[in-house]
């Protein structure tokens, strides 16, 4: 890793009680003893880039989707340990042959298999569990690196995050053009923190209305407002524009914009962050008889994979939520890519 002080490369010798052995300097966060191989440089980095260089706030939950998503790309491609089966099995089923005079074809076959073995062993390496603890990296990751460095522009620590979400709109209701539907408290808190409501009337909701929110989702209701409903790729969230209907008590007629994440929409997104869930048996039948989606994705969704809001970049996220705010109708397939 590279000293975050005098840039001077270091061999983990070089570094140990996390000190650069060249300028004898202390740094926040050793690659090699925590998960997510982070550094203070590679964080300061990943800081920048999801504050988009301080133009956007973000939450930590969201640096830890970006940890996630890192972590997973640099994983990489077995490559070596493919050679190294190739190079294994080869030698000792050649040995084999020799002795046993079996067909040089016989070979290939157990080195197909230990392929299929290492990659299939791969894949699940790389399929992240599911709900790592945000606490635990705050604690052991960004508030380090805070100590050290102080706090990155734009960051909202979860503590933050769930007081903001629980706010009511920083607008009045009169002021109200459309509503974000989202059980993501960090979301909710983003919208907030980026000032979209007061940029493009721009209310952002639970699923379940309190009364200190009732104001806003009467001018909802009464003014036919559009409701975008942004939620996780799961089945409780593929559920979530079926039963906004009842959960908000909004006519059948009513204008509700399905935003994503669905299935479909992350089977062709590269690098979409994706964990792993139990699948409930009750919610999976439900999803099963909810004809909107396609038998690829209910197959996907029974696989238990989860497709987390926290793992969209906040660049990526924004532009979704800017365009929707100018333009109405935009879903996860439209959103830009984010820098």
């Amino acid at each position: 890793m590279k000293c975050p002080h005098c840039y001077a490369e270091l061999r983990y010798r070089e570094r140990s009680n996390r000190t650069c052995s060249k300028c004898k300097q202390q740094f926040a966060l050793e690659p090699k003893a925590n998960e997510y191989k982070l550094h203070d440089l590679s964080l300061r980095d990943l800081f920048k880039r999801l504050s988009n260089n301080g133009a956007i706030r973000f939450t930590s939950e969201q640096a830890l989707g970006a940890a996630l998503r890192r972590q997973k790309s640099t994983t990489g491609f077995p490559c070596g340990l493919y050679i190294l089966a190739t190079i294994i099995a080869a030698f000792l089923f050649g040995m084999v042959n020799i002795v046993l005079e079996i067909s040089a074809f016989f070979i290939v076959i157990p080195v197909i298999l230990a392929w299929i073995i290492i990659g299939y062993l791969s894949t699940r390496m790389q399929q992240s569990k599911r709900s790592p603890s945000l606490t635990t990296f705050e604690d052991k990751i960004i508030k380090p690196w805070m100590l050290k460095y102080g706090r990155p522009e734009g960051l909202i620590l979860n503590e933050e995050a769930i007081k903001l979400s629980l706010m009511s709109p920083p607008i009045h209701p009169s002021a109200t053009k459309m509503a974000i539907l989202t059980p993501s408290a960090a979301v909710r808190a983003f919208i907030v923190a980026n000032e979209l409501p007061q940029r493009f009337g721009m209310i952002a909701l639970p699923p379940q209305i309190n009364a200190n929110h009732e104001p806003w989702l009467r001018a909802v209701r009464e003014r036919r407002l559009p409701v975008y409903v942004l939620h996780e790729a799961s089945l409780n969230g593929c559920l979530l524009v079926r039963d906004v209907y009842q959960l908000w008590q909004l006519p059948v007629d009513h204008p509700v914009i399905d935003l994503g994440i669905n299935p479909r929409d992350v089977l062709v997104t590269k690098n979409q962050l994706v964990m792993r869930v139990k699948p409930d048996p009750e919610l999976l039948q439900k999803v099963t008889a909810f004809t909107r989606l396609q038998s690829g994705e209910i197959d996907w969704l029974k696989q238990g994979n989860v497709a987390p809001l926290y793992g969209i970049p906040p660049a990526r996220l924004l532009a979704m939520l800017l365009a929707g705010g100018r333009a109405g109708k935009v879903g996860f397939m439209s959103w830009p890519k984010a820098a």
